[in-house]
């Protein structure tokens, strides 16, 4: 029988508090990345919903980051917020779109669009749990693929 040490306060509650902070900061990243995606479409200044796009994009970078998938997040901010949202910036700024307020028009199409987004929802909420019933890769053994009887 070996000597097995056992952990010591100090350890197990820096564990604990790692557990804990990286939690709170994906909980806080995820409000982050409704909350501006949400004013992405929202916001009446097309300027606006730009830099919400860019901070969207940072913070669905950093929750990918902490899920420890360092490079793809780190190309994520390259790509997407250094060229694409930045071209989308200067695209929108040359055009200088002038903000029309369209409440009056917009609500005459609010039954027809809540109409489309309930069939949608239906149509999803009958095929995803098919799809995950049907299509189940733990239900048998990664290596009866490779080996056979």
């Amino acid at each position: 029988m070996g000597f097995k040490p056992r952990k010591r306060g100090f350890e197990s509650l820096f564990h604990y508090l790692n557990y804990m902070i990286v939690n709170s900061l994906f909980y806080f990243f995820s409000f982050v990345l409704l909350i501006s995606s949400s004013m992405i479409i929202l916001s009446q200044n097309s300027i606006y919903s730009v830099l919400f796009l860019v901070l969207s994009f940072v913070s669905s970078s950093s929750i990918i980051f902490l899920l420890e998938c360092e490079y793809i997040s780190l190309i994520f901010i390259i790509i997407y917020v250094g060229a694409i949202a930045v071209l989308f910036l200067f695209v929108v700024m040359m055009l200088d779109i002038k903000t029309i307020h369209l409440a009056k028009d917009s609500l005459k199409y609010f039954p027809f669009g809540s109409f489309l987004g309930l069939i949608f929802l239906i149509e999803i909420l009958v095929v995803v749990p098919s799809i995950f019933e049907s299509t189940n890769p733990y239900s048998t053994n990664l290596l009866s693929n490779y080996y056979s009887d």
